[in-house]
């Protein structure tokens, strides 16, 4: 069974010089997040800890490879003005590009952080972000230092949150046809140390009366696609009794009290089953996919001493059936054509795990993703902040744990 292909490094992102839509590729998390009309990108409101904790993970490469790939930050990125600005900006950056088409029509086109940064420049609002230098250990230390409630908590009960900055982030469900979406709250803690009294108490009894306590995470939302004739079948024959659970466009969508429910592992694993349903007989390869990346983000996290509250581990993956079918066909053709010649470019990695070696690409290679059949990653850092001294964050740390325990059982049995 071949590795996850590895990721390469991505062309600009592309958005439509057009006016931003809802983003409804969400399972769980905030009101409020836009998106291009491409769908290449994310617009997610946003506050100034989570720029700040964007901004520096270029200090920290291999939990940086974990988040989604930051852009920048935009400034009221649905007021007109910035909109004309995204628009007029866009435009020029493609009529000075040589060779560059004409583009009457407004159709997606390259957008990079400096257009961004011309744009909220423009209109003297947020600066785009920029790589940060690494800061001494005394810097590192004062941000560590727990905040007063002063700092401000800023709950929102997952309405819009109340800031005129959205951060630009790659969209990770936009290569997927049909994506299927979990979304894993995790730690037994859910506050940091600027939440008020009131909000402690309430995140607690959440944590207390779900598996959150229990397992260190619980399920915030998920999404399956199950397709349009399914959808029709399953709601004839009443199957779907739950009011947390929904149907509509091809998908079945859990809301987050559905994860609430669960008092064990038991109803989790039962939970996972149901969104493992589109691979069908790709389940096997899936759950050990899924295994191998939820492994790097323990052992990343492991090494790393920082700080997550209220953070989620997002896993995408294919769940239209002949895409899916596609996309294991073309990455068993890559890994072939890789191991072609006497297995150059393989090793395997402490585990036994076939890995491939890091080393220069073709320009070519550089420009064209590889086919990839899930994605996971780690999402939502309002309430994060990196924490030396302090040794790893053993609160996040208990759920992605709990995961890694869940999923090997989950391939082991269905690989059996």
């Amino acid at each position: 069974m071949p590795p996850p292909p590895k990721k390469r490094a991505k062309s600009p992102a592309n958005v439509a010089a057009s006016d931003l839509v809802a983003f409804n590729n969400a399972a769980a998390g905030h009101e409020g997040v836009l998106s291009n009309t491409s769908g290449s990108l994310i617009f997610k409101p946003c506050t100034p800890s989570e720029i700040s904790f964007y901004e520096s993970a270029a200090s920290h490469p291999r939990f940086q490879a974990l988040m989604p790939t930051f852009m920048g930050t935009l400034s009221n990125p649905t007021d007109p003005t910035t909109n004309s600005l995204l628009q007029s900006v866009v435009q020029q950056a493609q009529t000075s590009t040589p060779g560059a088409p004409a583009d009457p029509d407004g159709a997606a086109i390259p957008i990079t952080p400096a257009v961004l940064e011309q744009v909220t420049s423009s209109a003297s609002a947020a600066t785009t972000a920029k790589p940060v230098p690494p800061s001494s250990d005394d810097d590192d230390r004062e941000k560590s230092k727990p905040k007063t409630e002063s700092a401000g908590w800023t709950p929102s009960g997952g309405a819009k949150i109340n800031t005129q900055t959205s951060i630009v982030l790659e969209n990770i469900t936009h290569p997927f046809t049909s994506p299927n979406i979990l979304d894993l709250k995790l730690g037994a803690r859910l506050w940091d140390d600027a939440a008020p009294a009131e909000k402690r108490k309430k995140l607690d009894d959440v944590s207390a009366s779900t598996t959150s306590s229990s397992l260190g995470f619980r399920v915030a939302g998920m999404k399956v696609f199950v397709g349009h004739q399914s959808e029709q079948d399953t709601a004839a024959a009443g199957l779907v009794n739950s009011s947390h659970i929904s149907i509509s466009k091809g998908y079945r969508s859990y809301d987050k009290y559905y994860g609430r429910q669960f008092k064990d592992q038991q109803d989790v694993q039962s939970a996972f089953t149901e969104f493992l349903y589109s691979a069908k007989q790709h389940k096997p390869l899936l759950a050990s996919r899924i295994l191998s990346e939820l492994e790097e983000i323990k052992d990343t996290l492991e090494k790393e001493e920082s700080r997550m509250y209220s953070a989620s581990v997002l896993i995408v993956y294919e769940g239209d059936v002949d895409a899916l079918e596609k996309r294991v066909g073309e990455e068993e053709e890559v890994w072939r054509e890789k191991a072609g010649g006497g297995g150059d470019g393989l090793y395997r990695d402490d585990e036994g795990r076939e890995r491939e070696e890091e080393g220069e690409e073709d320009e070519e290679d550089e420009e064209e993703e590889r086919p990839r059949i899930c994605d996971v990653k780690l999402i939502d850092f309002a309430h994060a902040s990196w924490t030396p001294g302090l040794g790893p964050d053993e609160n996040a740390l208990q759920g992605v744990r709990s995961l890694v325990e869940i999923f090997r059982g989950i391939a082991r049995e269905i690989g059996s």
